[in-house]
């Protein structure tokens, strides 16, 4: 049954593996990418399934916003390629970061809350909003300086992703990039370190907001937009603004 999965055609098309995306039902496509994920690995054909997959997903989208926003199997399985082959590197890269917030005494008692709804009396935004902007800032440079530990299956990913995008939103392709990392692999597991295995107990509340808050920030970095819906999250615009080109930069060379 391998054999016929993973036939290609002539022009390296897919068509049993293909054919069983129509006919599986999506309540089981999670099971479904990770056997196709594992199987075409196994074979060394995972470019070639993740250039199939990718291209229908491309093909479908009305728009480069759209792209891998919803629960396609397409995006299954690019979240089940950055979860196996990317454990390693989040763990190396945002354990320690983690840490530092979580236990260091500068970080004890300090707030990260920039909704003034959401303020305790005895708070200040404007510390609040620093104490925000320092945290992200250190997160931020962590992750664009650790390009040369990007593992080299993420990479395939990332330039797979790149290359089909460009055939059909030329102008921004790399964005596309950028936008589904953090959206799909990095922030999940800055929001929930613990669901994702990376610490062995849930932050304090308040310090899960501020992940939370931070992770905002990030996904405007990585998506190249700017906060205009929410108030409060505005004045991080400057910030997000001044990193896009670093950002880029980072996911350039990720994709390369």
């Amino acid at each position: 049954g391998v054999e016929l999965v993973t036939m290609m055609g002539d022009q390296g098309e897919l068509p049993i593996a293909m054919a069983l995306a129509n006919v599986v039902p999506c309540s089981q496509w999670d099971e479904l990418a990770r056997v196709l994920v594992t199987l075409f690995d196994s074979r060394h054909l995972l470019y070639q399934l993740l250039w199939n997959m990718f291209s229908k997903e491309v093909e479908l989208a009305d728009s480069m916003q759209t792209l891998f926003r919803g629960n396609s199997l397409a995006s299954k399985i690019m979240t089940f390629c950055f979860k196996v082959y990317g454990a390693t590197y989040l763990q190396k890269l945002l354990d320690p970061l983690l840490r530092i917030v979580i236990t260091s005494s500068d970080w004890q008692h300090v707030s990260f809350e920039v909704d003034p709804t959401r303020l305790e009396p005895s708070e200040s935004l404007e510390e609040n909003q620093r104490n925000l902007l320092q945290m992200t800032e250190k997160f931020f440079h962590a992750i664009i300086s650790s390009s040369s530990e990007f593992p080299p299956q993420l990479r395939s990913v990332c330039h797979c992703l790149y290359q089909v995008v460009s055939q059909r939103f030329p102008q921004n392709s790399i964005g596309a990039v950028g936008s589904a990392m953090f959206l799909r692999f990095i922030n999940p597991a800055i929001v929930s370190p613990y669901e994702a295995g990376i610490l062995d107990k849930k932050p304090p509340p308040r310090i899960e907001r501020g992940l939370k808050l931070m992770s905002k920030i990030l996904q405007s970095i990585a998506n190249h937009v700017l906060f205009t819906k929410e108030e409060h999250m505005r004045p991080f615009n400057d910030f997000v603004k001044s990193n896009f080109d670093a950002a880029r930069r980072f996911f350039l060379d990720i994709a390369s």
